[in-house]
């Protein structure tokens, strides 16, 4: 499912400003055997990010997922780093994003090209038999689980579909017109499981009443053009 030919039509899809900056950013190589990338909630005085590779912090930065992100070295997915910094401003998502794309300019070199590709999607839209979300009454957002089953408490349908795309591989784009936070287990059958049950799209329909169905349609893309390992802090 993640190999398939792209055809690709280029295009300028976005062009940023004048960047905002953090005041001061620490950047250092994670322990040796760090395990489980981590980017903490951001506050007024820290943002900060553990175990993560470059790719990841290049995701968050431009709000794209790791299989849009083409390009650069075998590093960029290896890598995993610890970042400290002090915010400049507000902590909103927009203002975190344009620091850390200053952050990774400025550190790493990073330049990059925007694209456009014609690829493969899946659409999520509500299955005949009727959505089964249940309305959220809970604190979160959260979304956890592990290979087979997830446990989703005050999730958007939105955020559904970008958790989604980094499991499929592809991006999910979300038809189903469903607003609100909702709550919801979803168990299925991994691909390199020996155990009988419902695949995921299967597992999707029953338990969510949500359906997968795949067309091609035009993808934004992030091109590494350069990138260099991190400037001392």
């Amino acid at each position: 499912m993640k190999a398939f030919v792209l055809l690709m039509a280029f295009g300028v899809f976005h062009a940023y400003p004048q960047e905002p900056k953090f005041e001061v950013a620490s950047i250092r190589a994670s322990e040796p055997g760090a395990r489980g990338a981590t980017l903490y909630a951001p506050t007024p005085e820290r943002f900060a990010a553990s175990s993560i590779t470059v790719k990841g912090l290049i995701a968050f930065a431009y709000d794209v997922r790791d299989f849009q992100i083409s390009g650069g070295p075998k590093w960029l997915d290896s890598n995993l780093y610890d970042v400290v910094a002090r915010p400049e401003g507000d902590i909103t998502g927009d203002h975190v994003m344009a620091m850390l794309r200053s952050l990774l300019t400025d550190r790493f070199g990073l330049k990059i090209d925007h694209i456009t590709q014609e690829l493969p999607v899946f659409v999520l839209s509500v299955a005949k038999s009727g959505q089964k979300l249940q309305v959220s009454a809970g604190v979160g957002p959260d979304l956890r689980g592990g290979n087979g089953h997830i446990s989703g408490h005050k999730i958007t349908v939105k955020m559904l579909a970008a958790w989604l795309g980094d499991r499929v591989g592809r991006q999910v784009v979300d038809r189903t017109g469903i607003a609100g936070e909702f709550d919801f287990d979803l168990v299925w059958t991994p691909d390199d499981s020996q155990e009988m049950g419902p695949a995921l799209p299967t597992a999707l329909e029953e338990q969510l009443g949500l359906k997968l169905e795949t067309e091609r349609a035009p993808v934004d893309m992030v091109k590494i053009r350069e990138v260099t390992l991190p400037s001392a802090n």
